[in-house]
């Protein structure tokens, strides 16, 4: 039964994440560019730039040298030339930043290939100089980027394959949408929820997994919940950032994703950090990793977090979907 404070029906999008991945092996089933390219940077903002992120946590885990930089902002990287595979990332495929980029390309006639809803001004501006677009399926218009990671990081992951870069994905995929149960993760991510409720969240991860989840837990508690939080990594915040819990200006509950494949000495960094943390005074949750492989240990994750930012919301009488703020800023920005 559908939450009357859900009015979009949140909690149904995210039970039903894994059927993205299968869907975005078909839509980006032939896309591609020809070429030798030695880096990929993935243009776009907000949601639509999370999927590099993970591209690049997957392709640090297959041990494949193929640098992946997200750019977040109106220019190109300077170091940006023919080499460079360049993915143009807009869901709703009308943000400026990521458009921005895409005529500066042209005007340098660099390729690139287009990520975004049909109809968009990505869309259109595609068609007009003939690029190669990866139209993402129409899930309402009250369907957010953020909630897309499915569909963005398997159609990028598909197209640098069809570009030659790695192997073909589509039997790890496919294995991936049938191993990931969120249903199987309501409960403690609702738990998660309750324990945050009053409390500015902190998450914390090893370096590797800073930008693939840190970053996107947070942003999904920001989005979802509509509240503050922060993230970084291991080993840096323990040579500068733990220092600022000497004197607590706040309320905080410290979140840690720990992995047992990381670094002996990151896993040592954990529990240390974990014990001080908490004779300060502070909250502390540590997340175990125990899955497989990288890719069922990122997505799990993020499903938790999906509940956990989703019964936070709740928790707090807000709508989970819609980002208000986002949006009133975008409309100062057009006049």
């Amino acid at each position: 039964m559908q939450n009357q404070i859900d009015k979009s029906n949140l909690r149904q999008v995210i039970l039903d994440f894994p059927k993205q991945f299968l869907k975005a092996l078909e839509i980006a089933r032939d896309k591609k560019l020809e070429g030798s390219f030695d880096k990929l940077v993935v243009c776009g903002m907000g949601g639509s730039a999370l999927p590099g992120n993970l591209v690049e946590a997957y392709l640090n885990y297959k041990n494949i040298n193929f640098p992946v930089i997200v750019n977040r902002d109106y220019t190109l990287p300077t170091f940006v030339n023919e080499k460079t595979l360049i993915f143009t990332s807009s869901y709703s495929g009308n943000t400026e930043e990521p458009l921005s980029c895409f005529k500066e390309l042209k005007s340098k006639n660099l390729e690139t290939i287009g990520f975004a809803r049909g109809g968009s001004k990505l869309d259109q501006a595609c068609q007009e100089y003939n690029v190669p677009f990866v139209e993402y399926p129409n899930d309402g218009p009250s369907f957010q980027p953020r909630c897309a990671l499915g569909y963005s990081f398997t159609s990028m992951i598909k197209v640098l394959s069809n570009c030659g870069v790695i192997d073909s994905v589509d039997n790890g995929i496919k294995r991936l949408a049938e191993s990931l149960k969120p249903e199987e993760l309501e409960e403690r991510g609702k738990e998660i929820a309750r324990d945050l409720e009053g409390f500015t969240p902190i998450i914390y991860s090893s370096e590797k997994y800073k930008k693939s989840i840190a970053q996107i837990c947070k942003i999904k508690i920001n989005e979802n919940s509509k509240t503050e939080a922060f993230y970084n990594a291991f080993p840096g915040m323990n040579h500068n950032e733990m220092v600022g819990y000497t004197r607590l200006n706040g309320k905080y509950h410290v979140i840690i994703f720990r992995d047992f494949e990381d670094h002996e000495r990151i896993l040592k960094r954990f529990d240390i950090t974990a014990k001080i943390l908490e004779e300060k005074g502070v909250e502390v949750t540590i997340i175990d990793m125990n899955k497989e492989n990288d890719l069922e240990k990122i997505f799990n994750a993020l499903i938790l977090f999906d509940w956990v930012s989703y019964y936070l919301a709740l928790e707090a009488g807000q709508d989970p979907t819609p980002v208000e703020m986002v949006e009133n800023f975008k409309g100062q920005m057009a006049k």
